[in-house]
């Protein structure tokens, strides 16, 4: 009988650590298509029953910062701040695949910042929780979260050791273009003379290359008449990207995009709401050009057409 409650004990213990990230989470509407239904009420915060269910609380407003993480290869974040009726605010991602189902969610400290599709040791991939130093641009780490195949968080060890991690979600905006090239990451103070497996590490891979913006103008020939076309394109970040088309006097700014694949030679772009759009920048023989499925419809057989690149 010792023995049962000494495990019971145990079990309870770490059912109170593993799901503390989790508090008012409903259990009933994860593994469901989960909608937020919004009613706005005053500067950008609105009402919704639906988060209410989920959070198991009644009469909360909703606010959504500006930046969250968007959507991922196989899933999309959502970053939610809720605040109660004293005013009291929490902070929560929620998890979704690509069909809107909601798998899991987690709870972000509202003083802290957070970094997506971070590369563990193992092919291990999740989110890292910290904070930023803006005068060393050194994200401090205090907890390390894996996001399973099945989009399901797990808790890791603070010494795992970590490949990759981009800036923290927070600071992916125009005025941070660039910060890639000094940013660095670590679980110890800077100041302390003992690092940890996750030592400061630079981050370095094929993104940092593409940042900037991008301009091309061409003209194209058609049975109803010649066409003067004008695409820029601004990659500020891995989340945040923008292409605005101008086909004579015709402006269309092309929404809902974020980057599907990065490598050394090609940035591949797509839309969350149009499966068929893309574009794609690639680099060939030192120069840049802009193609795609989207581009070569324009005026086939042409596949491609030079981009000046910017800062």
């Amino acid at each position: 009988m010792k023995n049962y409650s000494k495990r019971l004990f145990l079990l309870q213990l770490f059912l109170v650590v593993f799901i503390g990230c989790k508090k008012y989470q409903s259990q009933d509407l994860i593994n469901t298509k989960f909608t937020i239904d919004k009613s706005y009420i005053k500067d950008d915060f609105y009402s919704s029953k639906n988060l209410d269910n989920l959070f198991a609380v009644d009469g909360y407003t909703y606010f959504e910062p500006d930046y969250s993480g968007g959507a991922s290869e196989g899933y999309a974040v959502k970053n939610i701040v809720l605040q109660d009726k004293a005013g009291k605010k929490s902070n929560y991602l929620l998890f979704f695949d690509n069909n809107n189902i909601l798998k899991d969610t987690l709870k972000v400290p509202l003083d802290g910042m957070y970094s997506l599709n971070v590369l563990f040791e193992n092919s291990k991939r999740g989110i890292s929780l910290g904070t930023f130093d803006q005068k060393t641009s050194y994200f401090k780490i205090n907890k390390n979260i894996e996001l399973g195949k099945d989009l399901k968080l797990k808790p890791l060890p603070i010494t795992t050791k970590i490949i990759e991690c981009p800036i923290p979600v927070a600071l992916l905006s125009e005025e941070n273009v660039g910060l890639e090239d000094h940013f660095t990451f670590g679980t110890q103070n800077l100041k302390s003379e003992t690092k940890t497996t996750a030592s400061v590490t630079t981050q370095s891979d094929n993104f940092s290359q593409w940042q900037g913006n991008y301009l091309a103008n061409f003209e194209i020939s058609r049975t109803d008449g010649d066409y003067q076309v004008n695409y820029e394109v601004k990659v500020i970040s891995r989340d945040k990207v923008s292409i605005t088309e101008k086909i004579n006097d015709e402006n269309n700014s092309v929404s809902d995009l974020f980057i599907e694949s990065v490598s050394a030679d090609k940035l591949v772009i797509k839309s969350k709401s149009d499966d068929t759009i893309e574009y794609i920048i690639a680099k060939i023989e030192g120069k840049y050009y802009l193609m795609g499925n989207t581009i070569y419809l324009l005026n086939p057989p042409n596949d491609k057409y030079l981009l000046k690149k910017g800062s």
